[in-house]
């Protein structure tokens, strides 16, 4: 099907200006069609910019009040709102191909867009760009600051597990939100490297070789490697956490009282467990082979484990790294840097940094500590720096929770470092930590036991809904795949901002909003265009038989999935994309009840029943008649069931969620060998 906007627009008497404003795409975003439609007629009668006009154009939230609403005080400041109205609603073109004829609501001009015009300019606009509608890669951020002809490049950082402890909600919320950021800047065009920085090097691992040398057995191990090292886990974290909480209380007190948290904790951190830890992390540092090895047998089996989990997920990434790997000598050129700036300081044995000396208002960062032994913090610095340089990024995106300000104080020691330019890179997209997972599933869950129990409960709702069942089978491939749309559907449509609930029972209900309910209306839109497939070659003016106000109000959301992707490109936040996808199925499903209620009357027809043969010939004749038109209103409707279609299907893809329909046609991305 051959499309060519300037053509579409000619043939409606419409135009655009050859220069268009910044920020606004004719090409990607439909809805500026209309705007820069609107916007010629506005300066063309009362004058001013096309900037200001466009500017006053809005979207109209409630359809009592039109589609458009001209915002009169920004259309013409310091005019009287009234008059303006009264000579707009004069002078507005009667025969305009795009717009009816405004009313004066107040300060505000309503326009309603004429609704055959409206399908015949933005179903087309949808069918030709297919999987790239809602996508806009000209915008100046989309381009390498260094050369246009190559693609920005992105390094996303999320997941990031512990391998020591056990996967928590954190790193659950991690994984999904971070694969749906490297989603939506891969579809932009930037090239994305997906990291995983494993938690594989520090204190938490030497506790639990601390924990293996007290309870570990190489035969346990053998037969059942994962939930042996979550036993030891467990059973070292008991006996640590005495130990932890009185640290903690006397870390507290001393802030309370204005005292030095370092030297107030000295004692308590320098026996028992404690003690144990740092030296069994000291032997670590220093090369000890048997404690090097066992660190790396729990490196290997924990990182298979992981990569399983992640495959179920679809989710590949680029490089796994971790703590273990970063260079002595970029931890000492860190190290340098800082004394040569004047930013290391000794307070109770440890080498710290206060903050304030780097332009943050309170807070120290210990770069070693009192044993001499490296932090995460130096670590981490050391990493990103490594990192800019290996992989010479535009830009790096750190997908974590963080109550502690790490990342805000890893900015601003680069900054301090003179690395501006570096810190200027990075980005935190954080959330909430507070999560709910472990009330829902129990303690000491594998990953993989996880999306077991989304697997067992998606397949409970498929057999207990027949309407579902039919639609999508009850297969065990079916179960796997609509747990994993379940589980990331849930995860995604809650706001980065708000706890982490990790709701098995409202997951799998089949409500608007759940994963399965997306799967559900896409394949019945299939089911639907199998049986009555689209004619691409529609004719401009058939698109006319779209009049009804449902089918407008389902034409209106469709063309604002651009405008919604861009917002979220900058927000971040993928619960705008659910609730969008949750509007476009509640705006189809009016249109598929209007449209089974016409199906019902078509059936009374052929059943008359006991009607006078003179009245059923004459009703023959009119359907005779009618016969061409209701085949043209009918391969209209399916053209816009085709456009919805695209519209789900390229949100649910955007969300990482791969229909069911069509699924097997996905290709995968290749996962990578571990390392950098």
């Amino acid at each position: 099907m051959g499309y060519d906007l300037d053509e579409a627009l000619a043939g409606l008497n419409l135009q655009i200006p050859e220069q268009q404003l910044v920020h606004t795409n004719v090409s990607s975003q439909p809805l500026d069609v209309c705007r820069y439609c609107l916007a010629e007629v506005l300066t063309g009668t009362v004058g001013g910019s096309l900037e200001t006009a466009f500017e006053s154009i809005q979207l109209s939230n409630n359809p009592l009040h039109g589609d458009f609403t001209v915002v009169l005080p920004k259309l013409c400041p310091g005019s009287n709102a009234e008059e303006v109205a009264t000579t707009l609603i004069e002078k507005f073109p009667t025969d305009h191909s795009l717009f009816c004829l405004p009313w004066s609501d107040g300060v505000r001009l309503r326009f309603c867009l004429k609704p055959g015009t409206f399908a015949q300019l933005l179903i087309p606009f949808i069918i030709a760009r297919k999987e790239n509608y809602g996508l806009n890669k000209s915008f100046p951020e989309h381009a390498s600051p260094t050369n246009e002809d190559v693609p920005p490049r992105i390094v996303v950082e999320f997941s990031s597990p512990n391998i020591a402890s056990e996967f928590q909600g954190k790193h659950l919320r991690s994984t999904i939100l971070g694969a749906f950021i490297s989603n939506i800047y891969e579809k932009h065009g930037w090239y994305v490297t997906r990291f995983n920085y494993l938690g594989d090097w520090g204190k938490d691992i030497a506790l639990l070789g601390i924990g293996w040398e007290k309870f570990g057995s190489n035969e346990a191990f053998a037969n059942d490697p994962i939930t042996h090292l979550l036993d030891i886990y467990q059973k070292i974290h008991e006996l640590f956490l005495p130990e932890l909480l009185a640290s903690k209380s006397a870390r507290d007190e001393a802030k309370k009282n204005n005292e030095n948290e370092q030297e107030v904790t000295a004692v308590i951190e320098g026996k028992g467990l404690f003690a144990e830890r740092n030296e069994f992390f000291k032997r670590l540092e220093e090369g000890d082979d048997a404690a090097v090895s066992l660190c790396q047998r729990i490196r290997e089996v924990m990182l298979d484990n992981y990569r399983n989990f992640y495959g179920r997920l679809g989710i590949k990434f680029d490089i796994y790294s971790g703590e273990s790997e970063i260079r002595s000598e970029t931890m000492s050129e860190i190290e340098d840097l800082m004394r040569e700036r004047g930013l290391l300081e000794e307070i109770g044995g440890s080498w710290v940094i206060d903050m304030k000396n780097c332009g943050a208002k309170s807070g120290i960062a210990i770069i070693r500590d009192r044993s001499g032994s490296s932090t995460y913090f130096l670590r981490y610095l050391a990493a990103v720096l490594d990192r800019s340089r290996n992989l010479a990024f535009d830009k790096m995106i750190f997908v974590a929770a963080d109550k502690t300000g790490h990342y805000s104080r890893l900015i601003k020691v680069f900054e301090a470092l003179g690395l501006k330019e570096l810190a200027d890179k990075l980005q935190h997209v954080s959330f909430n930590d507070t999560s709910h997972m472990i009330d829902s599933i129990g303690h000491g869950q594998q990953p993989h036991e996880i999306l077991d129990q989304c697997e067992s409960g998606a397949l409970d709702a498929l057999e207990e809904n027949k309407k579902i069942t039919g639609m999508l089978g009850t297969s065990k491939s079916t179960a796997e795949a609509i747990g994993t749309t379940m589980i990331i559907c849930q995860e995604l449509a809650t706001k980065r901002a708000s706890d982490h609930a990790f709701d098995l029972k409202s997951m799998t209900n089949f409500k608007p909003g759940t994963g399965l309910y997306f799967e559900f209306w896409n394949a019945k839109l299939h089911e639907y265009l199998q049986a009555h497939p689209p004619n691409y070659d529609l004719l401009p003016d058939e698109y006319q038989q779209l009049v009804e106000e449902d089918q407008t109000s389902l034409l209106l959301v469709l063309g604002q999935y651009p405008e919604i992707v861009q917002t979220v490109l900058k927000s971040l936040e993928p619960a705008t994309i659910v609730t969008y996808l949750h509007n476009v199925i509640a705006h189809l499903e009016d249109v598929f009840a209007e449209d089974n209620e016409e199906q019902d009357d078509a059936a009374d027809a052929v059943n008359p029943g006991n009607k006078d043969q003179n009245d059923i010939f004459e009703e023959d004749v009119e359907d005779e008649e009618d016969a061409d038109g209701d085949r043209i209103a009918e391969a209209a409707e399916c053209m816009l069931y085709e456009a919805t279609r695209q519209v789900l299907e390229n949100g649910m893809r955007l969300l990482g969620l791969v229909p069911l329909v069509g699924r097997a046609e996905e290709h995968s991305r290749v996962d990578t060998p571990v390392g950098t």
